[in-house]
């Protein structure tokens, strides 16, 4: 294991294991990406490259949810499972759109236009259930069904955007003008004079 220690007469932090793991490190080939990667990595950091897979997943669901929902309780249920979606759907992408704006222009901004956004939605989400007649044509339990199932189902596919995307976490080092170690002359040699067993 390498750890860093902070020397202050020796400048930048070196590695403990000493001076040829430092250098080692540093004659490490350059990370070579493809130009989708470079496309990607080059990109907005707010993305809503998601929504795609997430719509057709959530779209997906209420479909079958519907045709469940007629199948079993009617119309009325095909309708509900089909609002409950589609509310699900809004929640999440106008948060999303929002948020991205907003951290596009300031990423001071982002916390209180989160928080903000939730509240104004928490709040028509209580309007749409007062104005919804509980006894009308619209089944609400489907509805319920469709709300709570449809956060996992979203959430899931969002998981897995994210889960298989290609996403940089640290800045790749510049190409430098060091050639690469030769590791064709065999292992290389172990600091401290410590061999493989």
């Amino acid at each position: 294991m390498v750890t860093k220690v902070n020397n202050p007469q020796s400048g930048p932090a070196q590695a403990a294991d000493g001076p040829q793991a430092t250098a080692d490190r540093e004659q490490m080939p350059p990370l070579r990406l493809s130009l989708a990667e470079q496309a990607m990595r080059s990109g907005p950091v707010w993305s809503l490259a998601h929504l795609r897979l997430c719509w057709t997943v959530i779209v997906t669901f209420g479909l079958v949810l519907a045709a469940a929902g007629l199948l079993f309780s009617g119309g009325g249920a095909a309708v509900g499972a089909g609002v409950g979606t589609l509310i699900v759907g809004l929640f999440f992408t106008v948060s999303t759109v929002i948020i991205a704006k907003a951290g596009q222009k300031s990423m001071k901004l982002v916390m209180p236009t989160a928080l903000g956004t939730y509240v104004l939605k928490i709040v028509a989400l209580g309007i749409v259930m007062v104005v919804i007649p509980k006894d009308g044509y619209l089944d609400t339990r489907w509805m319920a069904a469709a709300v709570g199932l449809g956060v996992f189902v979203w959430l899931g596919a969002h998981m897995r955007y994210v889960w298989t995307a290609k996403i940089m976490y640290v800045d790749a080092p510049a190409p430098s003008a060091a050639p690469a170690p030769n590791l064709s002359k065999g292992t290389p040699e172990r600091p401290n004079g410590t061999d493989s067993a």
